[in-house]
């Protein structure tokens, strides 16, 4: 009798426990992402184009999820201290990364302590941007062909400013051997100091992005001569592209993107996706963009996943060629 009595005793327990339960609140679903805020982590300072766009898209992908989306900067160590805190982040959807080309470029020189395309769940591309090259107003150069013209003229005595596993280092070194050219690499530490010497002749090749070339060009300080896409800039329509001057392997694209920590759930993946793509097509996101010369280019993950994969493959080629072969023991 007694164990019966027990048995009917633990059954009702057991069956308020049940009905305790499902009231409970479980963990939120993907249905009900987001509940907190958002954070973007950007991997470069305020005013980058980085930073410029992730302020952009937090505006509007806040009206459409409901919750706030914080810009976080968190410069330093060529992104690399920016995408550990996302790679080691919950993968929730919570803390995202704004990264760009400098991410890979990071894998393929040994410098990244993350995989851009393992550590991560791909959810869109942001905009992409072009890489533009620019000469002292006082060198007789009007375009590519006068440049490689008067190289070849002065074999080592030209100079292009760049910096140790960047994107003007790898640029100078494609056109030499495109060319078959012999320019010289010196190292800066930021931008404005290899502006300052472009603009007194100490350096005479100058690669920049497109959206920090702009104001030189406008103020004439300096003459852009070449940008690197497949087509010309649609904010700089005169300037030709490197594949016009016939040197299709400087056909270099800078895309920005964003991505979660790996294991995200794909439906918060898919809902995060809708949000910058949307944010993407309001008219004044776009005009904004447009401004800093950052170009429309949207995807998902399916296309970032692949776009990621290529790139590293590619520019894992590129800085194989750079690397000087060992001297013969």
């Amino acid at each position: 009798m007694r164990v019966t009595k027990w048995s009917r005793r633990a059954a009702i327990t057991a069956a308020i426990a049940g009905i305790a339960t499902s009231v409970m609140p479980g963990p939120a679903s993907a249905q009900d992402f987001p509940t907190k805020p958002i954070t973007i982590v950007v991997p470069f300072g305020p005013g980058t184009t980085n930073d410029v766009i992730a302020r952009q898209l937090a505006q509007d992908m806040m009206s459409t999820l409901g919750q706030s989306v914080i810009v976080d900067n968190r410069a330093g160590a060529t992104g690399n201290i920016a995408a550990d805190l996302v790679a080691k982040s919950k993968p929730d959807g919570y803390t995202l990364l704004l990264p760009s080309m400098s991410q890979i470029l990071n894998q393929v020189t040994g410098n990244a302590t993350t995989d851009v395309t393992r550590d991560f769940a791909p959810i869109a591309f942001t905009g992409k941007g072009l890489y533009s090259m620019f000469v002292p107003n006082e060198l007789p150069v009007k375009s590519v062909a006068d440049l490689v013209e008067l190289a070849r003229q002065q074999p080592g005595k030209l100079n292009y400013a760049g910096y140790v596993g960047g994107v003007p280092q790898f640029l100078g070194e494609m056109l030499n051997r495109a060319a078959k050219i012999s320019t010289v690499m010196v190292p800066y530490k930021s931008t404005p100091d290899a502006l300052v010497d472009l603009l007194a002749n100490r350096i005479q090749i100058w690669f920049t992005p497109v959206t920090s070339g702009m104001p030189v060009q406008s103020a004439r300080q300096a003459r852009m001569i070449a940008v690197t896409g497949e087509t010309r800039a649609n904010v700089l329509p005169d300037i030709p592209t490197f594949k016009e001057a016939g040197y299709p392997d400087l056909t270099v694209e800078i895309a920005y993107f964003l991505v979660a920590a790996k294991g995200t759930p794909k439906p918060i993946v898919d809902k995060l996706n809708s949000a910058v793509d949307k944010a993407l097509q309001n008219p004044k996101i776009r005009e904004t963009l447009a401004a800093q010369g950052v170009e429309e280019k949207r995807g998902g993950p399916a296309e970032l996943s692949a776009y990621l994969a290529n790139e590293v493959g590619r520019w894992g080629d590129i800085v194989k060629l750079s690397t000087p072969t060992p001297a013969p023991k």
